[in-house]
């Protein structure tokens, strides 16, 4: 997983395959910088996605929108 910041976006690239432990420490991470730096846009893009990395995504995704104000996109 790499994390940058460019342009007032916080871009997420996920290289490995998504399962609950990696998306919760995505969860995490991306939370803490969210919480530290105050941005509201971000940008995950992943090449992988079968049902259960969705349905992952779709979580971290739904719990973004209820804590959070801001824009995730998820490609």
């Amino acid at each position: 997983m790499e994390l940058y910041y460019k342009n007032e976006t916080l871009f997420v690239d996920v290289h490995e395959t998504i399962n609950e432990t990696i998306a919760n420490t995505m969860k995490k991470r991306i939370f803490n910088i969210i919480d530290d730096y105050d941005i509201d846009r971000i940008i995950l893009k992943t090449s992988k996605t079968n049902a259960s990395e969705k349905a992952l995504l779709q979580n971290l995704e739904k719990e973004y929108k209820q804590k959070y104000n801001g824009n995730l996109i998820i490609k």
